[in-house]
């Protein structure tokens, strides 16, 4: 550990190693040495006011006390990290914290409390979508409930815990056992090619031999029948081999093309802006030949449309990426609703103005949202650029945000007077998967890559929150999005 304290080690990282030296002697059992690394990480966290680490080393010395069966102890540093880590909005080290707290108190049959703190930390690790805080939670609920001889409800915490536990085992095992699949299935298909392509050239030698064989069979005339016979079978067993082959290597390429066919939408959504922007080089040698002022000074705000267009499309597709590989966290802040809306509105204004439709905005507008503001403005500009593809000229676009009666969560409503969905469609858009066709088919080619409305439920469930969409073919559509809020007065 001496390096540690040499010159130039940032104070997170001794912080880190000192914490990662407890956690190493506390699973060795060896309390003595855990104990002493435990409290250099947390006097450094206190030193240099880090908060998450203050809480988290306090926790893990209340976890070695509790190793130790030094209940009393144990309750008292379990309790100090909650008030620190309240303030800090991170629901998963809150979560942690609570489940600490509430197996100690489940140990001293103090079990009123004991659920109560499970289950906050339950709703905090549902909200996030940790798995293993709530696969603890059911645990600890079912150990509370035993403890009070209510085996009926015990029975059904456990059956919760067992389905959540196969079923995060079960993934690992089906991402395993896919992999294993593939890989077979090449091996397979390729040791097809190889038997098949040897069969082939084998008989292609055996075809030279019967050559040679007719030559010698043409000097007898009765020979002729026999070596006719033996050509036809010989072209026959050929010409399966031949289809066999073509068979294999039809199915090689349908499975290379699956992989082309992402790049192959995603080009055809980039060629309309590249397009534009082709049009618009065409437009400036044009205008500067014949000396029009006013063309010219039109042109920026075409630039300037068809740059969002495309910067909207790859945001979506990075976005949408992100987010299928579990790499994109929610950071929420306080987002107030009238600087949402003016961003909006300032984005689609050009296009709104071109195709002369209204764009408004109403509501409690002064209220605030607590969410991630990246993938908040990710679904208020898909919503509003749906709304605006899809709504003739001369109609009514209006964004609204209507706060619940209880005053803890927002709506978020985009209106529009469009051509409006059949039930079946809108039923299509809630379930449609973006890899697949059928979403497209509904939407119509100008809806791009498929992936707007997806992403946006991808991201509302992220925020903690609900998607719902109401249409009338012929009248337009409403898509609101509730979200944890509260209103400002």
């Amino acid at each position: 550990m001496a390096s540690v304290h040499c010159l130039g080690v940032k104070v997170s990282t001794q912080i880190m190693l000192y914490g990662n030296l407890g956690n190493l002697y506390s699973y060795l059992r060896s309390y003595p040495s855990t104990l002493y690394y435990t409290r250099k990480a947390l006097q450094l966290a206190r030193e240099s006011a880090d908060k998450p680490g203050d809480s988290l080393y306090t926790a893990n010395l209340g976890l070695l006390y509790l190793q130790q069966g030094k209940l009393d102890t144990a309750e008292g540093l379990a309790r100090k990290p909650m008030t620190l880590v309240e303030p800090l909005h991170s629901y998963r080290l809150e979560a942690g914290h609570l489940e600490l707290l509430a197996t100690i108190l489940l140990l001293e049959k103090q079990l009123d409390e004991s659920e109560l703190l499970t289950r906050r930390a339950l709703r905090l690790g549902r909200q996030v979508d940790f798995k293993t805080r709530i696969l603890d939670a059911y645990h600890l609920l079912t150990e509370i409930n035993a403890g009070r001889r209510n085996y009926e409800e015990a029975f059904k915490w456990q059956g919760m815990f067992r389905a959540l536990n196969d079923s995060i085992n079960n993934s690992a095992r089906l991402q395993a056992t896919a992999a294993l699949q593939a890989r077979y299935e090449m091996s397979e298909k390729e040791s097809q090619i190889k038997q098949l392509t040897h069969r082939s050239e084998l008989q292609q030698h055996h075809n030279h031999e019967l050559w040679l064989i007719v030559g010698a069979l043409l000097l007898s005339l009765g020979g002729v029948g026999t070596l006719y016979w033996k050509l036809r079978r010989s072209r026959a067993a050929l010409a399966a081999n031949h289809a066999a082959l073509h068979e294999v290597t039809h199915e090689l390429r349908e499975v290379a093309a699956s992989k082309d066919r992402l790049y192959t939408i995603v080009a055809h959504d980039l060629r309309g802006p590249v397009t534009a922007f082709v049009g618009v080089t065409e437009l400036i040698g044009f205008y500067l030949k014949t000396g029009d002022e006013d063309g010219l000074q039109r042109l920026p705000a075409l630039v300037r449309q068809s740059a969002k267009s495309l910067n909207e499309l790859l945001d979506n597709l990075l976005n949408w990426a992100v987010s299928q590989t579990g790499e994109l966290v929610s950071q929420p802040e306080q987002l107030r609703i009238d600087d949402l809306f003016a961003e909006v509105e300032e984005l689609y204004r050009t296009t709104a103005e071109a195709k002369q439709i209204q764009l408004t905005a109403s509501g409690a507008l002064t209220s605030t949202l607590w969410a991630d503001p990246n993938m908040t403005r990710t679904i208020l500009r898909n919503l509003v650029g749906n709304a605006l593809k899809f709504t003739p000229g001369g109609g009514v676009i209006q964004l609204e945000a209507i706060p619940s009666a209880q005053g803890n969560t927002l709506t978020l409503r985009v209106t529009d007077t469009g051509q409006g969905m059949a039930p079946d469609q809108v039923a299509a858009l809630l379930t449609a998967n973006p890899k697949g066709s059928s979403a497209q088919r509904l939407m119509g080619p100008s809806f791009g890559t498929g992936l707007g409305l997806p992403l946006c439920r991808a991201f509302t469930e992220r925020l903690g929150g609900t998607l719902a969409i109401a249409s009338t073919p012929g009248i337009g559509t409403i898509v609101q999005v509730e979200l944890p809020g509260q209103t400002v007065n």
